[in-house]
């Protein structure tokens, strides 16, 4: 099905980068229902990581605000292009975590948790403003269970038992209750390290 006349016009205002509010619209109009439709391709009965499908669906979007061109609006919907690409972002990223997961490195070694949050920590001590650096946090983790396991992150906190208070893993044996902080620390680590390139370093 072709772009539906609204998505044409959307498309145009996006090619023509003289139109700074197109995509704030687009993406704001298209994100929740395409969050949606990652879910329904993968499956409800599927365990799905509801971060990683609002990842995908953000790095859709943004890659076709940096690459319009690469969509055709006489092949097919914008919705269902983007859809797609989300799509795609969610298993590669679903298979990357499970590659990561089950690595011969131990994900509890110190040594691969700082190099995770290397960049996070740069900004503090190659001199980026304090109050900019906790309003890009605040901004990338809305969520106050997330934003408090990054500010333990910050601190360099290496004990397990903060972060599982935070995640109320009280009744689960060390190792679950281990596998489950790393997996959380892993999301967040790479959502760090995009979102500070993006805002930061380009």
């Amino acid at each position: 099905m072709k772009a539906t006349a609204e998505e044409y016009a959307f498309h145009q205002r996006i090619c023509a980068r003289d139109d700074p509010i197109a995509f704030a619209q687009l993406a704001e109009q298209l994100y929740s229902p395409l969050v949606q439709d990652v879910y329904k391709r993968a499956g409800y009965s599927h365990p799905l990581d509801p971060a990683l499908v609002e990842e995908a669906v953000g790095r859709a979007l943004l890659d076709y605000r940096d690459q319009p061109q690469r969509y055709d609006p006489q092949r097919m919907s914008l919705h269902g292009y983007l859809a797609m690409a989300a799509f795609r972002d969610y298993q590669n990223a679903q298979a990357r975590e499970s590659r990561i997961m089950n690595r011969q490195v131990s994900l509890f070694d110190l040594s691969v948790q700082e190099q995770d949050f290397a960049e996070v920590w740069n900004l503090f001590d190659e001199g980026f403003n304090v109050d900019d650096i906790w309003k890009f946090i605040d901004e990338t983790f809305p969520d106050s269970v997330e934003r408090q396991m990054v500010e333990l992150i910050i601190n360099r906190e290496r004990s397990i038992e903060p972060y599982a208070r935070l995640l109320r893993l009280d009744g689960l044996s060390d190792d679950e209750r281990q596998g489950q902080v790393q997996q959380v620390k892993y999301r967040i680590a790479k959502r760090l390290r995009r979102q500070i390139r993006r805002r930061f370093l380009s």
